[in-house]
């Protein structure tokens, strides 16, 4: 309670703040609406001032006038998105009407109107979009459009998978509805994810969205990678904002279903059973409409989709227990039914959206949407030596509701109000196959009895946001200025069990029979309060100017300040450290941005750069475990040896820690007292070229220097006498000899890590005309950095600390994100042929194409030795004798996804649309992760061999190989 009264006084204060700032700000990065402006002139390029200019949406009806200067530049901001025409009249000139405009997410269209000479009854009509060298685009992104995204290939029904196509953005996909493995600007999982312009962004590790989204949800996706007004922040990264569709003056809508059933899958790579793939089917029906509520003032849109889809043909699904010990552990009393060929996983989801727009009255429009997304995946365990008692239902549920409100107070003054309340709820839950009893574990054999993790929450996460912004257009500067606040509670359970560990299936045997019930190796069992409860909140403010210095020119300038407030610490942990986090309150970002035409007419050349600080919120998961793991014994495992003082029997469990039984030396987690935010310099510059109305080539180069990056270090062992070979120190593994012998290990976050990012990029783009569109993209990259980070998501070694405690540079090596090559190239075509022909027309006409092409150079992975080499405490992150860190990479990748729609018109109004689309349909073989770990002597020398792609078994994952699905829309 007095968190949300704190956090109540601080957004109200921030909503004053707003409205008293007097400092400018752009209208460039409107988050869910865009922008019309130029410059009213006579045919002699003479200005005309006072020119009254409207904006109407044919869609929607929706319109606003605005009056030229006395420059004849004019700007309508916070427009509607969708499809415009534009009057300009004036006395003595004829009236000009300019249809064709199409806005999408954040755009500022220009659009330059020239009036002849004439009666304002006379009128003058131009169909034409934007120029494509746009003069009013700064920042380095894109937006895909709703053709792009309702016809690119997506079998994974997951949208996230889209960022994946912009320049200077690397990763992979995810096959599921979890979030692809993205890096932008040489940072490794820095996404903001924002849905509608609202933070849709988990904020305890690196790289989660927070509530997944259905593509039947989703009209646009902005796509901003650097050069990024104030108004955005959070990250030195991608920013991916998705954008819901709206309603319109027609009724439309779409129902359809896509399925896959197991003969339409190639057998997956690594999938080593001998036997037939499993039963593999998915099942996904969609429905959608939109429409008018009060003509031309008040829309709704609303939809649904239900996936299910079986997952047990994935090889991690694969239990790799031999037919020995099954028999032997069957014939101890082990159901048979513990041991499938492969874990029955599956995903069973709903998805739901409402959203409607109204024009209140001439001078507010509000628009409110609320999202829902319902994820049951029974059996979510990979296989292995995992039994299915292990078994655990993955229950994921979130919702989101978010609202606009515009308020036109002037012509020329603008204000903006946005609200949002999200919460996703992620458990993990028992279900009909979990075990019962203590958990068994026999080393290296097989796992089974109760699951370790049920009714683990992985999190429980409500965030309240509130935005405000004002804009302001004054002559040739247009000035908004604003802030934010997010509050985020966040709520953990952590699992409690009891383990048995035996060394082999006979000791197991031998205990369960009663023979030797004490013939485990240990036994482990938790104790005290796995729940855990804290909260955040991250406050911005931001003023900007978008001045238009001459018809050619405009500079976009201004400045952001975050304020992250952390969790609280808990004053009484026993380490200094641990009673006090810092808030960092250095956080003032400058940003500069100009975009010159260097060529007006038909073939523009436009000139964009800018430079910034950007910083990060730090990942909360940094203070969680720094709060849980603390040295105070409020949650705990306790392992005992069988020979120890209240050690149990097998089976029994004790429920308690016995009397008298002493808490071994604890090793603990904290944070630096001095712990800063990561700080990135951005600086970017790119040369656009109109090669016709509709394609352009654009090349640029972008520079990201980053600071105080998070790593962990071991702090607490004195060195020894002795140095690996190559200098390396060797600590001293005796506990007399710690720093502070009240703890074993203490590793400590700090945030003193940089990197360093160069990137040219190469892009050749097509918009929409005479039946295509496409984009085409080559980034050529370097990363480097000395972070070998934790806490970002789908990392293949995420526990990984300094190899060297006293020197950081020995970690300096290629980041994570580092793919030298990326060459992406998306095609979105429907085309129309006019033979005479009447079966020719037919057979050709009505045939839509979608393909996504990537071809990329290997992921980097470090390669670690099996042993702690230095005695710091910690196994996985030494690496071998003369071997770098990241000085493995993955082989090349290449991909091409296709999806072939036939359309069949029943009429203007109606179609069937029948669809069939391909994942990888070359079927090639593109590894993306690989065990780096290899087995090493105590010297650091390799004993066991380096990595080697062409000999299975050894750990490795592969993109999905070959798979079809087909559907069938009615679309109406």
């Amino acid at each position: 309670m007095t968190h949300l009264v704190k956090f109540t006084k601080r957004a109200l204060l921030l909503c004053f703040a707003a409205l008293a700032l007097t400092i400018s700000a752009t209208a460039q990065s409107q988050a869910i609406n865009a922008q019309i402006e130029g410059v009213v002139t006579d045919s002699n390029g003479g200005a005309i001032p006072n020119a009254s200019v409207k904006a109407v949406n044919t869609q929607t009806g929706i319109e606003r006038t605005v009056a030229s200067d006395e420059s004849g530049v004019y700007r309508i901001p916070l427009l509607p998105l969708g499809t415009y025409r534009v009057t300009a009249e004036v006395n003595g000139f004829k009236k000009l009407v300019r249809d064709g405009i199409t806005l999408v997410t954040g755009q500022i269209a220009t659009i330059n109107l020239e009036l002849q000479a004439g009666g304002v009854n006379e009128e003058v009509t131009i169909t034409a979009d934007s120029p494509i060298a746009d003069a009013g685009k700064i920042d380095l992104g894109r937006v895909m459009n709703a053709s792009e995204v309702q016809n690119l290939p997506l079998i994974s029904r997951n949208p996230y998978n889209f960022a994946l196509l912009q320049a200077n953005v690397t990763g992979r996909p995810n096959a599921e509805f979890g979030v692809p493995r993205i890096n932008a600007n040489g940072y490794a999982r820095r996404t903001n994810y924002q849905l509608d312009g609202n933070s849709n962004t988990q904020v305890d590790r690196g790289g989660i969205r927070l509530m997944p989204i259905s593509e039947t949800f989703v009209s646009e996706v902005q796509l901003v990678t650097n050069g990024f007004s104030a108004e955005f922040g959070g990250t030195p990264g991608l920013i991916m904002n998705a954008v819901t569709p709206s309603g319109t003056n027609n009724i439309h809508g779409s129902a359809a279903y896509r399925f896959r059933r197991t003969s339409f899958y190639s057998r997956p790579f690594f999938y080593t059973s001998p036997n037939d793939l499993p039963t593999n089917h998915a099942d996904i029906a969609t429905f959608a409409i939109g429409g008018p509520i009060v003509k031309d003032r008040w829309h709704y849109y609303g939809g649904y989709e239900y996936v299910k889809r079986d997952l047990q043909v994935e090889p991690q699904r694969l239990l790799s227990i031999s037919a020995a010990n099954q028999a032997a552990l069957v014939a101890a009393g082990v159901p048979a039914t513990a041991f499938p060929a492969a874990i029955p996983a599956a995903q069973k989801v709903n998805f739901f959206i409402l959203r409607t727009d109204a024009q209140l009255n001439d001078a507010n429009r509000f628009s409110a949407r609320y999202n829902y997304f319902n994820n049951k995946s029974p059996d979510n365990i990979a296989g292995g030596i995992n039994t299915l008692q292990r078994s655990i239902d993955f229950l994921d549920l979130s919702y989101s509701l978010g609202a606009q409100l515009v308020t036109t107070i002037s012509n020329n003054a603008l204000l903006e109000f946005r609200f949002q309340y999200a919460k996703r709820n992620s458990r993990n839950e028992r279900n009909a196959n979990s075990g019962t009893g203590p958990s068994v574990v026999i080393a290296g054999i097989a796992n089974f009895g109760s699951p370790e993790n049920g009714g683990t929450i992985v999190p429980l996460e409500t965030t309240t946001q509130f935005l405000e912004n004002f804009t302001l257009t004054s002559g040739a500067h247009t000035m908004k200025f604003g802030g934010g606040v997010i509050g985020v509670k966040d709520t953990r359970r952590n699992g409690v069990f009891a383990r048995y560990t035996f060394p082999n299936v006979a000791a197991y045997v031998a205990a369960r029979n009663g023979t030797n019930l004490r013939g485990y190796t240990n036994y482990v069992e938790a104790f005290g309060n796995p729940n855990i409860k804290y909260n955040s909140s991250f406050y911005n403010f931001f003023a900007q100017d978008d001045w238009k210095v001459t018809r050619r020119l405009k500079l976009n300038y201004g400045v952001r300040y975050d304020l992250y407030d952390v969790p609280n610490a808990d004053a009484n942990a026993p380490f200094a450290f641990s009673r006090n986090f810092k808030i960092d309150k250095n956080n003032l970002a400058p940003r500069l941005g100009m975009v010159y035409a260097l060529r007006e007419g038909n073939r523009p050349t436009v000139l964009r750069a800018s430079a910034g600080l950007y910083y990060e919120a730090p990942f909360i998961d940094l203070y969680q475990r720094a709060l849980i793991n603390n040295g105070s014994p409020r949650f705990f495992n306790f392992t005992f040896a069988p020979g120890a003082a209240g050690a149990p029997a097998f089976p029994t469990t004790l429920g308690s820690l016995p009397a008298g039984s002493t808490l071994p030396v604890q090793s603990i987690e904290t944070i630096a007292p001095d712990f800063e935010v990561v700080g990135a310099f951005h600086t970017n510059v790119q040369l656009e070229q109109a090669l016709s109305s509709d394609y352009s080539f654009t090349i640029g180069y972008i520079r990201s220097r980053g600071n105080h990056l998070p790593v962990y270090r071991s702090i607490n062992r004195a060195l020894g006498a002795t140095t690996l070979s190559d200098g390396r120190p060797i600590f001293n593994a005796t506990q007399s000899t710690r720093f502070n012998t009240a703890f074993n290990n203490i590793l400590v976050a700090e945030s003193g890590a940089n990197s360093d990012y160069n990137a040219a990029t190469f892009q050749l783009a097509k918009r929409f005309s005479k039946g295509y569109q496409f984009s085409m993209n080559y980034t050529l990259s370097k990363a480097t950095d000395d972070a070998p980070e934790q806490n970002l998501v789908a990392l293949v070694q995420g526990n990984l600390v300094l190899s060297d405690p006293t020197s950081r540079s020995r970690d300096k090596g290629p980041s994570v994100a580092d793919q030298r090559h990326t060459f992406i190239w998306s095609f979105v075509g429907e085309p129309n042929f006019k033979f005479e022909n009447k079966a020719l027309r037919y057979i050709l006409n009505g045939n839509k194409f979608g393909v996504i092409t990537t071809a990329n150079s290997g992921e980097t992975f470090n390669i670690v030795s099996n042993l702690d080499l230095n005695l710091d405490g910690f196994i996985g992150s030494d690496r071998p004798l003369g071997i770098g860190r990241n000085s493995g990479r993955t082989p090349n990748q290449f991909n091409i996804d296709l999806r072939h729609s036939r359309v069949f018109k029943f009429n203007e109004r109606y179609k069937l649309e029948v669809t069939g689309e391909f994942v990888n349909i070359l079927n090639r073989y593109s590894l993306f992760q690989v065990n780096g770990t290899v087995t090493t002597d105590a010297t650091g020398t390799v004993t066991g061999g380096l990595p080697n792609f062409f000999l299975f078994p050894r750990a490795q994952t592969a993109l999905d190989s070959r798979q079809f699905q087909l559907g069938f829309k009615f679309i109406f």
